[in-house]
């Protein structure tokens, strides 16, 4: 599931949604000039020549994600209108385009986290100026929402929403190359231990499940009945189930709901006529590259309140329970580790386009 931001570039501002990704570096809009396929199927695209104050750079940029897609174009510096926020910072204007995104989906909003190393990833911007109160970017996502014009989340730039989540945060220091990535220090599935050994995870935004390695999405669907594996698909389940899934980082035991494992809406029929469900705990097959990290999406992340927190050296995640989900996660506030770097991505199976609310200074809201 694709969750976007509304967002206004320039002056007047051009309106785009753009689909948050904490996996990427670039926030990039489709040029208007640009004629690929994959560019017409854009809703709104970017005209410099409307904006006062757009200024091209010429530095040429070229993004390749994890699911085999790649953006090229080049940088302009350009004003940025985010809920209440207002701030200069710098754009991938998209020329060549072999991304799939549909209709709903203008660009990427990249929040990557470069400590002195870089002007192009906004949150390096935000965190140079005074726009924030706190330098922390706080996410709440929830299950595609069945009410009318329901947000699908909920942004915080500047701290955490404290309606959105209860009791304490853990905090787990980042480390390494690229950010967002932190040490897995546990995890349980239907009772049986996973072996987690050196295992690292980062948080992003921009992926739909779960993606691991062959060895890890293996044990944790064989710990499941009925599990089935399909060797040029992946794995797939018993689309209901009570079996209990825990991961650990730090002092937090993060609880995902087996219908989170179960992807409720991406199902299958075996030979012998069962329905299942596709396993949100996937590893790379086919065109998707092979990636060195846990990638943990929005089967993950819908689970638990998540803070981005850039106000240390190389930045350190927040986890903190759900309010009113009871005990979907515990642990305490004291709890740090080191983590390492991991591969940018975006369109690691993604599927439905959800809003979300944006609150700037305080909170924002997926549209």
């Amino acid at each position: 599931m694709t969750s976007a931001v509304p967002v206004g570039l320039g002056t007047p501002a051009q309106q785009f949604n753009l689909a948050i990704d904490t996996g990427s570096p670039v926030t990039w809009v489709v040029e208007n000039t640009c004629i690929s396929r994959m560019c017409s199927q854009v809703s709104h695209r970017f005209n410099c020549a409307a904006s006062s104050t757009c200024q091209q750079s010429g530095t040429p940029f070229n993004i390749s994600y994890v699911d085999g897609s790649e953006v090229a174009g080049s940088y302009i510096s350009e004003n940025y209108t985010l809920g209440s926020l207002l701030f200069k910072g710098t754009v991938g204007l998209v020329s060549e385009d072999s991304s799939s995104m549909g209709p709903s989906v203008d660009g990427i909003m990249g929040l990557w986290y470069f400590p002195g190393r870089s002007n192009v990833p906004i949150l390096n911007v935000l965190k140079n100026s005074s726009a924030l109160t706190q330098p922390q970017v706080g996410i709440w996502l929830r299950d595609a929402p069945t009410e009318k014009n329901a947000p699908g989340g909920e942004i915080t730039f500047g701290g955490a929403d404290p309606n959105r989540y209860s009791g304490d945060i853990s905090y787990v220091n980042c480390g390494g190359d690229t950010p967002w990535t932190i040490p897995v220090g546990g995890m349980t599935v239907n009772g049986q231990t996973i072996d987690t050994s050196g295992a690292m995870a980062t948080l992003d935004t921009g992926t739909s499940l779960m993606l691991v390695s062959q060895t890890t999405s293996d044990a944790i669907n064989s710990a499941i009945p009925g599990a089935v594996k399909d060797p040029k698909v992946g794995w797939f389940l018993p689309c209901s189930g009570n079996y209990s899934i825990t991961i650990i980082f730090g002092s937090r035991q993060v609880k995902i709901p087996y219908t989170s494992l179960a992807v409720q809406d991406q199902t299958a029929r075996t030979d012998n006529g069962t329905i299942v469900c596709l396993s949100a705990a996937m590893y790379p097959t086919g065109g998707i590259a092979t990636i060195s990290n846990w990638l943990l999406g929005d089967a993950f992340l819908k689970n638990v309140y998540t803070i981005f927190d850039f106000g240390t050296p190389l930045g350190r995640i927040g986890l903190a329970s759900l309010a009113g989900s009871g005990n979907s996660s515990q642990g305490d506030s004291n709890g740090t580790s080191t983590c390492n770097a991991a591969v940018s991505s975006r369109g690691t199976m993604m599927s439905s386009f959800q809003a979300l609310v944006v609150v700037a200074g305080m909170v924002a809201a997926f549209v």
